[in-house]
């Protein structure tokens, strides 16, 4: 076996593994049977290229292509979704992502209030509305009991974990006393505000 040439990578065991592996991939989404001969080729290539790392003392010859050609199939597979889902040149974020100056603005800003509304279901409230259930809530968790007052104030910087782990009580005892605290709640006419 000459190890500096590329000829002793061309094993009958690595025609076969290329073959059947273009055939499955032909037959994925995206891919077709017309592209078996150029996933062949790629798959040679990939083999090819990567002859000279071959060591004998680390893995058997047929190993070694084993995983040369299951890398290169999860890497053609990737890159083909990847454009499959349009990704071809820089993700902007709606903030914007900082590094283009072209824009003057986030993307998000262009997103108006009556689209957003729209898109989440809700119908946006009037501003007196909003202070008046404000006003509701307020005089309600003053008068809730101290335990479900405090629990309710941390619910809001917290979750129930959190609450549960700081106040070292349960998860379930959290979650019963904002059952308790909704059912005040309700009984004061305040429901899902």
């Amino acid at each position: 076996m000459n190890s500096n040439g590329k000829d002793f990578i061309l094993t009958d065991y690595a025609q076969k593994l290329i073959q059947f592996k273009a055939r499955q991939i032909g037959r994925r989404p995206g891919f077709g049977e017309s592209d078996q001969d150029d996933l062949q080729q790629e798959l040679w290539l990939m083999v090819c290229e990567r002859a000279g790392a071959f060591d004998p003392s680390k893995a058997s010859l047929n190993t070694f292509i084993d995983r040369i050609v299951n890398n290169s199939v999860a890497d053609l597979v990737r890159s083909r979704e990847r454009l499959k889902r349009g990704v071809c040149g820089p993700v902007v974020t709606l903030d914007g992502d900082g590094t283009d100056k072209s824009w003057s603005k986030p993307l998000g800003s262009g997103i108006s209030p009556a689209h957003l509304y729209r898109r989440i279901g809700i119908a946006p409230r009037a501003d007196t509305e909003v202070r008046e259930i404000v006003e509701a809530v307020r005089t309600v968790l003053k008068s809730l009991p101290s335990d479900l007052r405090e629990i309710c104030e941390r619910l809001i910087e917290g979750t129930v974990h959190s609450v549960a782990g700081e106040m070292n009580v349960s998860r379930r005892a959290v979650r019963n006393a904002c059952r308790a605290i909704q059912a005040i709640l309700e009984k004061a006419g305040i429901e899902n505000a």
